[in-house]
């Protein structure tokens, strides 16, 4: 009996001490939510109510009605049924594959919503994740490996996020790019500051507000959507698509929203645009906008009155349950009769939207 106490108190003691560096690991991912005195300053703004940020449309759930479900969170532990049976052809890149001096225009996809953009002779990443999309290790895996290592980025001056969940924001990347300019929407600086960054190197922007630096102007408008990386910080902070303007480039960065009438309104006023970059998965029949369906994704950017788009927000990780390629093939059926150009990068391929094709790579 004894035997089996000792055994006992030693296993529980093991758990317990696994549980406290677990739980220590995932509240610094994390991260700090606003604090009183910035909530406070929150309830000025129209989309600002009973202490959230407000969608422009009520975020609809029906999990009686999962596509291929049922949708647990234990999916996310192992790799997904739906993702790729091989490796995905990448270029890979590292340090000597960019230029000292960044293009005034040139486009780098890195899987998901991750991409880095060089603007005006500025290099500017987007939503960078080089690892999971969770607050623990191995939880929600991506299909491939990033086609760049965190350890070879380049020199980056501006980190762009369009909100704080985990395949958008990532603690370890933003620490490693604490040299940069952080625009971030409201309620975000909070964690940056506390994985140390500097208040000076964050601007924060509602919808509507401007950026203006180096040639860039970047202006943060809607998106139907929600924030959230706690139990208790749903929609503490905001979620941002982006218009943004440079050497006489018209660019949209839509984030990740459902559909509604802000694109039709966003195009009216800064369209057209020369480079949307919709995403196209995570779409559901259980949460029915969250994300867009590929048929809206088409009807999205036709009313942005897009010149060309680079499809985003897939190939890396299952957070929909269906086939990792689905999307794409969806989409590009959609996009067949119109004048829309569409490119489709490799993972790590560089293009120059106007001037680069691109081919079918999946």
């Amino acid at each position: 009996m004894k035997m089996f106490l000792s055994f006992f108190l030693k296993f529980f003691l093991v758990v317990l001490v696994a549980a406290i560096i677990l739980g220590a690991y995932a509240w610094r991912e994390i991260g700090q939510a606003p604090s009183e005195a910035e909530m406070k300053a929150y309830e000025k703004l129209p989309y600002f109510k009973n202490g959230e940020f407000q969608s422009p449309q009520k975020m609809v759930y029906d999990f009686n009605n999962v596509r291929n479900g049922p949708a647990g969170w234990s999916r996310f532990l192992f790799r997904s049924p739906f993702a790729p049976e091989t490796s995905l052809p990448q270029m890979a890149l590292n340090k000597d594959s960019f230029g000292k001096q960044p293009e005034n225009f040139a486009f780098y996809w890195l899987g998901h919503s991750s991409a880095i953009m060089e603007l005006a002779g500025k290099r500017v990443i987007f939503d960078p994740v080089f690892y999971n999309a969770a607050p623990l290790p191995y939880v929600v895996p991506r299909y491939n490996p990033s086609p760049l290592a965190l350890k070879d980025l380049p020199d980056i001056d501006y980190v762009v996020i369009t909100h704080n969940h985990y395949d958008h924001l990532e603690r370890k990347t933003v620490q490693a790019l604490k040299k940069a300019h952080f625009i971030v929407p409201l309620g975000i600086g909070a964690a940056l500051r506390g994985w140390g960054i500097p208040a000076a190197n964050i601007t924060e922007l509602g919808w509507k507000d401007v950026f203006e630096q180096d040639g860039l102007r970047i202006v943060a408008e809607t998106a139907v959507h929600y924030s959230g990386r706690g139990l208790g910080d749903r929609n503490k902070t905001l979620w941002n698509s982006y218009v943004i303007q440079a050497t006489g480039q018209n660019i949209y960065w839509v984030g990740d929203s459902g559909y509604g009438t802000h694109f039709k309104e966003i195009g009216e006023k800064y369209g057209p645009f020369d480079l949307v970059t919709i995403e196209i998965d995570g779409w559901n029949t259980g949460w029915p906008n969250t994300h867009l369906f590929p048929g809206e994704a088409a009807k999205a950017v036709r009313e942005l009155k897009a010149g060309r788009i680079i499809p985003v927000h897939w190939a890396v990780f299952d957070l929909a349950l269906h086939p990792w390629h689905e999307s794409i093939d969806m989409l590009l059926e959609e996009m067949k009769n119109t004048d829309i150009e569409v490119l489709t990068p490799m993972m790590g391929e560089k293009i120059i939207p106007g001037v680069s094709k691109t081919k079918k790579w999946w």
